[in-house]
């Protein structure tokens, strides 16, 4: 079966050019990419209780029956060969006191780590009531 000679040609090159820019968005060549953002790592955790009350609600076994909460503001300090901002959390219990530090990476969380002397042993806490209301919710809900 023979093809009309007007057909041919430019469905040919219709799909050499097709092919071409499917080539071209695949490759390392850049040809209809975004340029890369580059994330801050040193961005300002805005709404670090917001994250922290988050991160109880899906782990409050690690506070649990805490009857008083505080919580430095976060700072930013070396870690390392980094800086990170950081803050500290203490919570009391009639039995135990917990000293968790949280760690932040381009304005969120991203650790929630035991606390050490070195960072936390002279943070300036404030009252966090929030985690202890919270708990106390967590807990009437089981």
């Amino acid at each position: 079966m023979a093809l009309k000679p007007g057909i041919s040609r430019p469905l040919s090159i219709c799909l050499v050019l097709a092919l071409a820019a499917a080539v071209a968005g695949c490759s390392e060549l850049g040809f209809g990419t975004q340029p890369d953002k580059r994330v801050d790592a040193n961005k300002v955790p805005e709404n670090y209780k917001k994250d922290i009350l988050t991160y109880v609600q899906a782990h409050p076994a690690e506070l649990n029956n805490a009857r008083e909460a505080s919580i430095s503001a976060p700072a930013l300090t070396q870690f390392g060969t980094e800086s990170r901002y950081f803050l500290c959390l203490r919570a009391t219990a009639p039995d135990w006191r917990k000293e968790k530090m949280v760690i932040f990476f381009a304005g969120r969380m991203n650790q929630f780590v035991d606390a050490d002397n070195e960072h936390c042993g002279a943070a300036q806490y404030q009252p966090f009531p929030e985690l202890v209301t919270e708990l106390s919710h967590l807990k009437k809900d089981k």
